[in-house]
């Protein structure tokens, strides 16, 4: 049930129109992602989509994305497992953007010790790739 609250607030907090580092994940946050294995993810991603808010994509996995829709865009959180373990994080931000939020995000990331991350952007989105680092 702790897991469940936890989702429902950082998902929450993303409702928002423009990118600053508070309204990303934060590294307590992401460490509970981490911490996840693919049953419970599974699980409380179902009791998350009886929210209006949020829905699951469809994929060619067996693990459930969740998609986030706020005031002027939506998120995708795309955990990839490997062995029940979470590997490696993956989110998509869909909203308008600008080299200001492009700086936001790489700041923000850049400041998890322990994290890794990379960026790719398109005319549509933006998304970060985050893992442990060895």
């Amino acid at each position: 049930m702790k897991k469940i609250l936890f989702l429902c607030l950082i998902f929450m907090s993303l409702n928002t129109n423009a990118i600053d580092s508070n309204k990303l994940i934060s590294l307590n946050d992401l460490n509970i992602l981490f911490d996840f294995k693919k049953n419970d993810w599974n699980e409380n991603v179902l009791f998350l989509i009886k929210k209006n808010s949020f829905s699951t994509v469809d994929n060619d996995s067996d693990t459930y994305y969740l998609k986030t829709i706020f005031n002027d865009g939506q998120i995708i959180t795309m955990p990839i497992f490997s062995n029940n373990i979470v590997e490696k994080v993956k989110f998509e931000y869909f909203f308008d953007y600008n080299k200001s939020n492009l700086r936001t995000i790489n700041d923000h990331f850049n400041s998890f010790k322990n994290f890794c991350f990379e960026y790719f952007q398109n005319e549509k989105s933006i998304q970060v790739d985050i893992s442990k680092c060895n």
